[in-house]
Formats: structure tokens, C-alpha cells, sequence
């Protein structure tokens, strides 16, 4: 317990600051510390997967790089499309991602096939990483890079900063919270066959904790107005956005436990002494930072069109 504090510890004062300070020497530290972690990510998906098996292991170095680099687009991408305000040019930086996935997809399938005896469980494995460790990972971690938007002056400044503070507050409150009174009033299971530690009691504390400390969050970063018009229908948004986005939270932690599962591994590394790897730390935070990014884009989308 103490080296699991003493991680938490020092993980908050390296990187949350990167995550929270609206500074451009912030904003390109994170930009750096998401590739490396992308990067790092897919190493642990790829090693977990072929931990025994010798001839893959040059794709466990170069497959990596390839989601770093989609990781580095989609940062780049979000920043680059704020600034854009034709909608004939929206789409153009996220193309380029588009491009690079697809090329890492084809090269990665083509040094494969000629690979001698490759299986089926390899291609999708080296496929599934790019997605889960790369595309995801890149867009879930470009949050902190969205531009401010205004929806019909209710939602006010909804920033980078704001929106990844606000998402990473539902994340801790709902995994606190189901893990503490799960631990201590827990009597049914929510998925024994994938984590038997979970119960129904602590998946429903989480998501009240979740939408508490989301709207609360919401409010004191001054992402909603309070003197706006439509208060109350405002408010309920944020409170069923809280909601759902804590729902994923725990979603996305039960996809990671349901890999590791499978190949019967307690964590993806031990790159965090006492926390894991980079996917332990980051799991919850994927699902549902892509479907936060869902939802503003097309928030955006329905607004240029509007």
C-alpha cells in the first residue's frame, strides 16, 4: 500500500500539472508525455499478447511507433481543427490520421502475411493495438487540446483544460467509490467471470459519485453558467452527461480487465510500482475520454450546421 501511494504520489505532481496548467509549456509537455505513452501502451498490448512468442518480436518495437504517431496526429488534429471554421476544411487534419492509421494497418497486415506461419490471432492482435492503444488512446488524450465552444450561451469556455479536468474528475469519483464501497458493502457481483471484485452496490455508488462530483465539477470550472437562460434544462444535460460518461468509466475498466483476463495477466507491466502499466492507469480514461470527444465534435457539427 505504501509503494501504491508513493506512485499515485508522484504521478500527480508530474503529470497532472501537464494535464490542468493552461500553458503552452503544458499543453507540448502533454502533447509529449501522450506519445510516449501511446507508444509505451501498445508495447504492453503487444508483449502481452506474444509474451511467448519469439518471431513477433521486431513488431513489438515498430507497431509502437506507429501508434505514437497516430496519437501525435490526433493531438494535433484537435488543435488544428479548432482553429478552422469552414466546413469544407473541418475534417481536413483528421484525415491525415485517417491516412496514417491505415497506412501503419497496411504495412503492419502486409509484414504479416509474409511473416512464415502467421496466425489469425496475431494479425487482429497487431490490429486491435492500433485501434485501442493508438486511435483511441490519441483521441481520449486530445481532449485536453479542444477549443472553446458556445452552446446557445449555456456551455461557456468548454476548453481543453476545463473539458479534461472535468472528465478525469468522473473518472476518479466513480472508480473511488466503486472500489471503496464495493470493498465494504459489496454482496452482489456485476461480472465475476471477468472481475470477480466488482459488485453492483459499488457500480452504483461510482455512478452516483460521478454525476456528484462531475456536475460539481461542471459548475466550479464555470463550464455552465449559472445565469444563463434554459438553467434547468442545462443542468440536466450535464447531469445525464455526468451519468453517462460514468457508465463508461467502468465500462472501459471492465474492457481491460476482460483482456487481461484472457491472458491471465493481473496487470499489462509494471511500469507504475503498485498501479500497473500504462493501460492499468489509463483504461478507464480511454473509453470514456472517446466518447466525451464523440459528443463535443458532434455537438460541433450540429451547431456549424445549425
Amino acid at each position: 500500500m505504501k509503494q501504491r501511494t508513493i506512485t499515485a504520489f508522484f504521478m500527480i505532481i508530474t503529470l497532472l500539472p501537464l494535464a490542468v496548467i493552461d500553458h503552452p509549456v503544458a499543453e507540448w509537455g502533454f502533447f509529449a508525455v501522450a506519445i510516449a505513452f501511446s507508444i509505451i501502451g501498445t508495447y504492453e498490448l503487444i508483449n502481452m499478447m506474444y509474451q511467448k512468442s519469439s518471431s513477433m518480436k521486431a513488431f513489438r518495437y515498430f507497431v509502437p511507433l506507429f501508434s505514437g504517431v497516430i496519437t501525435a496526429l490526433a493531438c494535433l488534429a484537435t488543435k488544428k481543427s479548432g482553429e478552422i471554421r469552414f466546413f469544407n476544411e473541418y475534417f481536413i487534419y483528421h484525415f491525415y490520421v485517417l491516412i496514417a492509421f491505415l497506412t501503419s494497418s497496411a504495412i503492419t497486415l502486409g509484414l504479416l502475411i509474409f511473416k512464415p506461419h502467421t496466425t489469425t490471432k496475431e494479425v487482429f492482435g497487431c490490429l486491435a493495438s492500433l485501434v485501442y492503444a493508438g486511435l483511441i488512446f490519441g483521441y481520449a488524450m486530445s481532449i485536453r487540446y479542444l477549443k472553446p465552444i458556445n452552446l446557445n450561451q449555456t456551455l461557456v469556455e468548454l476548453n481543453g483544460v476545463k473539458s479534461f479536468i472535468y472528465v478525469y474528475s468522473i473518472v476518479v469519483a466513480t472508480d473511488l467509490f466503486a472500489y471503496f464501497i464495493g470493498i465494504k458493502f459489496g454482496k452482489h457481483k456485476l461480472c465475476p467471470e471477468i472481475s470477480p471484485k466488482k459488485s453492483i452496490e459499488g457500480s452504483i455508488a461510482g455512478s452516483i459519485a460521478g454525476v456528484v462530483v462531475g456536475t460539481t465539477t461542471a459548475f466550479l470550472m464555470k463550464i455552465v453558467n449559472p445565469e444563463a437562460n434554459e438553467i434547468f434544462l442545462t443542468v440536466l444535460v450535464v447531469l445525464g452527461l455526468s451519468a453517462f460518461l460514468s457508465i463508461t468509466v467502468q465500462i472501459g475498466d471492465l474492457i481491460a480487465s476482460k483482456i487481461k483476463r484472457g491472458y491471465q495477466i493481473k496487470d499489462f507491466s509494471n511500469l507504475f510500482p503498485g498501479h500497473g502499466g500504462i493501460l492499468d492507469r489509463f483504461d478507464s480514461l480511454l473509453y470514456a475520454g472517446i466518447w466525451f470527444y464523440l459528443i463535443v465534435q458532434i455537438t460541433e457539427l450540429l451547431l456549424m450546421g445549425a
